[in-house]
């Protein structure tokens, strides 16, 4: 039995090549996700420099209403806040910037 040694072929290195490829990608979408994430916050310190933020018209919703808080969207230059009352009816109300 004759012990003979492999030469690499072209498919080993383009396999080599595809590893050592799939491993660059990690630090870009690092940048990325701090972008998006730094966005955000640009995004939330506009919304309260405007006016009043989600969570501020969902509690002014609440306290004037009672009841749980289900949604709450944006709406010209005010929020709709979907409320649950305690006697089970869903109501809307609007809530102004």
């Amino acid at each position: 039995m004759r012990l003979t040694r492999l030469r690499p072929t072209f498919a080993t290195f383009l396999l080599g090549a595809l590893l050592a490829t799939s491993l660059a990608p990690g630090p870009a979408h690092a940048q990325k996700g701090q972008q998006k994430g730094q966005q955000q916050g640009q995004r939330g310190q506009s919304q309260q420099a405007e006016g009043m933020s989600p969570r501020q018209a969902a509690a002014q919703a609440q306290s004037r209403h009672g009841g749980k808080v289900l949604k709450v969207s944006r709406e010209g230059r005010g929020y709709r806040v979907r409320l649950l009352l305690d006697n089970g009816r869903v109501i809307t109300v609007s809530v102004k910037d």
